[in-house]
């Protein structure tokens, strides 16, 4: 394997290490996954940070697998019926809301740091002062209509505000209501599997054309992604709920309110790049990504290009190819030369619109 591949996969699987530890703990995946771009682990489209996500939820089925088919199989019982139906509530909510925002307000997850930045900092305060206020509250374990419809709010948040997290920001939200930390926890990751498999659904379909492109080098890479998340993420759950048994989220709080108040100084002083949105995550850019992996991409055949003014320094194969061809009415087009001149203009002429760079 080519070293160019070997290390591209790599990228691929630090990205999913990152999302599998990120996506349960209150410090945000999407906002990790864009500071790990921006440290030089990769950048790739949206739809490969939405289905990895989904990757790490799949974990959820894993670890509650007893408890979901128990409330799917005995939907006779009053209370389990009553759950699920609470989860389905909170996740028309955040469908309902995320969809009125995305049509006719445009709302789009930020693609650049500083919101990242500012997201994380403040989150971190709100760690504080949820905690604090929860000690003053009779905590419970049940969950009321009201409150599994915040908790689907909450979610919007985190959907608008990479920085926010949506595991955070849905168990800030039941800590704040009265529910107790275990519980909070508990419907916020069972809340995540209908909601992250419909997002991974959803830019599935509309990338759906880009995933059979370049080779479907984007195909391999959220599947290698999709599984390394869902691993580790099985394994950061379980410990996370025996955490959340006797710890408050104090510490993540302070973690969250060093690495925004690190990130604001990096990017005010330049040291880290404020990724705008033609560096970050975008749809897919097939022929970067042949250039990247070459084991999928066919190389361009050899040509010889008599005029070197003709093929930018950055251009990839196929611009390099496109830039060394005259066609016919490429000659056709080309500048009268002088009579004086004529024999030069036979023998190496340049097409007239054919740019010198692109």
């Amino acid at each position: 394997m080519p070293v160019e591949s070997l290390l591209h996969y790599l990228q691929i699987v630090a990205l999913g290490i990152v999302e599998g530890v990120t996506e349960f703990l209150p410090i945000s995946s999407t906002g990790h996954l864009l500071i790990a771009e921006a440290l030089g682990l990769g950048s790739e489209p949206d739809v490969f940070n939405v289905v990895i996500q989904a990757g790490a939820i799949l974990a959820v089925i894993f670890v509650y697998w007893n408890k979901i088919v128990g409330l799917l199989t005995h939907l006779e019982n009053a209370a389990g019926r009553t759950y699920l139906c609470k989860i389905a509530a909170a996740f028309a909510t955040t469908s309902v809301v995320s969809l009125v925002l995305i049509k006719h307000f445009n709302l789009h997850l930020p693609e650049t740091l500083t919101p990242v930045a500012w997201a994380t900092l403040i989150g971190g305060f709100v760690i504080f002062l949820v905690e604090l206020f929860a000690k003053n509250l009779y905590p419970h374990d049940d969950i009321s209509w009201t409150e599994a419809i915040l908790m689907g709010l909450a979610q919007v948040l985190a959907a608008v505000f990479p920085g926010a997290s949506r595991s955070g920001s849905t168990i800030m939200t039941g800590m704040a209501l009265g529910m107790k930390r275990p519980s909070a926890t508990e419907f916020s990751f069972l809340l995540g599997i209908p909601t992250m498999f419909a997002a991974s659904a959803l830019d599935l379909w509309r990338y759906r054309h880009d995933l059979t492109k370049g080779g479907g080098q984007l195909f391999v890479d959220i599947v290698l992604g999709f599984l390394v998340s869902m691993v580790v993420a099985f394994f950061v759950i379980k410990w996370l709920l025996r955490f959340v048994q006797s710890h408050t989220f104090n510490g993540f709080g302070i973690y969250r309110v060093i690495l925004g108040g690190v990130l604001l100084v990096a990017l005010a002083t330049h040291a880290l790049p404020n990724m705008g949105e033609s560096d970050a995550k975008k749809p897919v850019s097939q022929a970067a990504r042949a250039e990247a992996i070459p084991t999928l991409a066919p190389a361009a055949a050899p040509t010889t290009n008599n005029n070197p003014s003709l093929t930018p320094t950055n251009a990839g194969p196929v611009e390099s190819l496109t830039n060394s061809i005259t066609t016919p009415t490429d000659a056709s087009n080309a500048a009268p030369a002088s009579p004086s001149d004529q024999p030069a203009a036979t023998t190496n002429a340049a097409p007239a619109n054919v740019p010198a760079s692109q």
